[in-house]
């Protein structure tokens, strides 16, 4: 007839697919009720001072000189970003308060002359410092 195995097949599989998963659920509640207990029965005990220095101290763990590097590249790359942001904030106001300038006509409809010259000489002020 042949081995156990062969004869049992689908049926014993299926049984032992069943039992994995009622094992691995019993796993969990286990787990849970683990972490249940010790979260509420010690929460007395120890209080928000006494968990701070673990935390500090992953923080204070040594880096590697990667992880250094990585660290100081990220800190220049903020630091080059922010000076260009501000830069251009700069630079568009300075535009816009040129073209502010530059927009205003005359009762007529004209542009008025005497604003575009004293941008001008504003200009030629700035090359000559």
């Amino acid at each position: 007839m042949g081995s156990g195995e062969q004869s049992q097949g689908f049926a014993f599989k299926r049984k032992e697919k069943i039992k994995h998963e009622y094992n691995k659920l019993l796993r969990n509640i286990y787990i849970y009720i683990y972490i249940y207990i010790h979260t509420h029965t010690h929460t007395h005990k120890y209080t928000n001072s006494h968990k701070t220095p673990f935390i500090q101290r992953k923080e204070k763990q040594k880096m590697s000189s990667y992880q250094k590097t990585k660290q100081e590249y990220e800190r220049i790359k903020e630091e080059k970003a922010q000076k260009r942001e501000e830069a251009l904030k700069k630079y568009k106001e300075k535009k816009t308060a040129t073209y502010q300038l530059l927009k205003r006509k005359t009762k007529k409809g004209q542009p008025n002359l005497n604003l575009h010259m004293e941008l001008l000489l504003q200009k030629i002020e700035a090359q000559r410092k």
